[in-house]
Formats: C-alpha cells, sequence, structure tokens
C-alpha cells in the first residue's frame, strides 16, 4: 500500500518535471545568455531542489509550484553568479585590466591606470550576463572557440559581446579614469 503511494507520487512528479522543463529552459536561456551547459545544470538544481520539496509542493496549486520553480531559478542564478564574481576578482585585477582594454579604439593605455580595482570589478558585474561571462572567460585567457564552448555559442557571437563588454566597460570607466588622472597630474 505504501509502496503503491510512493510510485503514485514518483509518477506526478516526473510528470511535473517534464511538464514545467521547457518553461524552465527558456527562463533559464533568457538569464543565462544561452550557455546550453549552464541553462542545463541550473533547471537540474531547480529540478532536484523541487524533488527534495516534493511532498509539500504537491499540495499547491499549478500557478504557485511554477511561480516557486521560477524564483528558484533566479535565486540559484543569482547565487552563482555571486560566486563567480569571488572567482572573477582573484583573475581581473589591476595588473591586467590594460590588455583587457586592448583594441583599436582603446585610449592611451596609461589612462587605465587610473582605474581602482573596486571600479573595475564594479564594472564588469554591471555587464548583462552574458557580456560578463564572456569578459571573464576573457580575462582568464581563454581563447574565443573555448569561451563559445563554455557558453554554447558560436565563435562570431563570442567576438560581438566582447566587443560590446569593452565598449560598454570602456563608456563606464572612462570618466572616472580621466578625472582621477587629471587630479594626478594638478
Amino acid at each position: 500500500m505504501v509502496q503503491e503511494a510512493s510510485e503514485g507520487s514518483d509518477r506526478e512528479y516526473a510528470a511535473f518535471a517534464l511538464r514545467h522543463q521547457p518553461i524552465l529552459f527558456a527562463v533559464a536561456r533568457n538569464i543565462c545568455g544561452r550557455g546550453a551547459n549552464e541553462c542545463d545544470d541550473l533547471v537540474q538544481d531547480v529540478l532536484l531542489r523541487a524533488l527534495l520539496k516534493w511532498d509539500k509542493l504537491q499540495e499547491w496549486s499549478e500557478p504557485a509550484k511554477r511561480a516557486w520553480l521560477v524564483r528558484v531559478l533566479h535565486n540559484r542564478f543569482l547565487d552563482r553568479c555571486r560566486r563567480r564574481g569571488t572567482e572573477t576578482a582573484q583573475v581581473l585585477g589591476l595588473s591586467n585590466v590594460h590588455k583587457l582594454f586592448e583594441d583599436p579604439e582603446a585610449p592611451d593605455p596609461e589612462l587605465w591606470e587610473c582605474v581602482t580595482e573596486a571600479e573595475l570589478r564594479e564594472a564588469v558585474c554591471s555587464l548583462p550576463p552574458n557580456l560578463r561571462r564572456t569578459f571573464e572567460l576573457h580575462a582568464q585567457g581563454l581563447r574565443h572557440a573555448e569561451i563559445g564552448q563554455q557558453l554554447g555559442a558560436p565563435v562570431g557571437t563570442v567576438g560581438t559581446w566582447l566587443f560590446h563588454a569593452r565598449h560598454r566597460l570602456r563608456e563606464k570607466l572612462r570618466g572616472s579614469a580621466e578625472a582621477r588622472r587629471e587630479r594626478g597630474r594638478g
């Protein structure tokens, strides 16, 4: 009798997971920048949490379950971003910031010596997830093809994301760097 109830609950959870998986993948792709591995990991993490809480969840209405799933997915994504932020803080530093801005349109390299580490970290964290992750992986020394594999994106897209990340960072950091350089000269 108890085994029948358990099997029924298992079938209900399996149907629940199959029904909500497409929604979770859509939300994950939207916030992760289409990185296939990261989306898979995130969705599996959320579904595992739902399984562990299934006794309580199965009593909830369908919209409440869906809202809980999406909220947990969003929270897990933010947790991963925070964890990456501490990893990135170790990789991105003032010693290599000028290399990250190398491109023909970049202002003189000395300007980037006026950027503080806190400003750099804040600017990187302000990037949209796909641009931030691309920039972080590039800062770790990965090539475009390697970044593309990790993010599930074509090499051309990685190049475009990196271009946009650099452009946004230059725009965000230029004003304070120029002001600090002028104060140093004065």
